[in-house]
C-alpha cells in the first residue's frame, strides 16, 4: 500500500453507511474493450456522475483510449471494518499487483456480485472531508491470510493515519447511460438507467 500520510495509524475515520461505485467501457486503439471500475466512491449518486464525465473526458483526452458513457454502478453497504496493520507499509518483498489482478477484481464486483464483498481505504481529508477509494473485490469466503498477502503488496493509496480499512457488501450492478435525459429541477442530465 502506498503512503498518504506522516500520521501512523491514530485516525479513526467515519466510513460511509452507504457509497457508489462507477464503471466505464473504455476501448484502447487496437479495439481492445474492458469495464473499469473508478476507485474513487461517492455517497451521492449525481456527484459519482459528475466524476465520471470528467473521467470519461480526460481518457478520451488522451488519444489512447475511448470511453462510453455506457456503463453501470453499484451500491455498497457497510459490512464491518479490516484493522489495518503495520507490515501492509513494509516494502520488503513487494510482489506488486498487476493490471490484470485489478481486472479480475472487476469481474467479481461486476459478474459474481453476489459472491464478492469489497474492501475501501480511507485516502485522506481536506478541508474536514473524509475520501474513500476502492481498494479491491474479494470473495466473501476468502481467508485472511489471502487479504494479508494482497494487503502487504497492493500499490493503492491508504492514508496511514487510518485504523481501518472496510468491508461491504455490494448489490447487483445497475446498467447506466451517464448522459441521458435532462433534470427538471436542477437543468442538469442525471444519470439514467437503461436495459440491454
Amino acid at each position: 500500500m502506498t503512503k498518504t500520510s506522516n500520521k501512523f495509524q491514530s485516525k479513526d475515520y467515519l466510513f460511509p453507511k452507504s457509497f457508489y461505485v462507477g464503471c466505464i467501457r473504455i476501448t484502447s486503439i487496437d479495439g481492445k474493450r474492458e469495464t473499469v471500475c473508478l476507485s474513487r466512491v461517492f455517497e451521492n449518486l449525481q456527484i459519482l456522475r459528475r466524476y465520471i464525465l470528467f473521467v470519461i473526458n480526460d481518457i478520451r483526452k488522451t488519444g489512447y483510449f475511448d470511453a462510453s458513457f455506457r456503463g453501470s454502478y453499484i451500491k455498497a453497504d457497510f459490512n464491518r471494518l479490516l484493522p489495518l496493520k503495520k507490515e501492509y507499509w513494509n516494502k520488503k518483498g513487494r510482489i506488486g499487483i498487476e493490471l490484470y489482478d485489478n481486472f479480475k477484481s472487476y469481474t467479481n464486483i461486476l459478474k459474481y456480485w453476489k459472491m464478492s464483498e469489497i474492501l475501501i481505504t480511507p485516502d485522506g481529508q481536506i478541508d474536514g472531508a473524509e475520501y474513500f477509494s476502492l481498494c479491491t473485490a474479494f470473495f466473501k469466503n476468502t481467508p485472511s491470510c489471502d487479504v494479508d498477502l494482497y494487503m502487504r503488496n497492493s500499490n493503492l493509496a491508504v492514508d496511514t493515519s487510518a485504523k481501518n480499512a472496510a468491508y461491504y457488501t455490494i448489490d447487483k450492478p445497475v446498467k447506466i447511460n451517464w448522459l441521458e435525459k435532462r433534470g427538471v429541477q436542477t437543468g442538469e442530465k442525471p444519470a439514467v438507467i437503461y436495459k440491454n
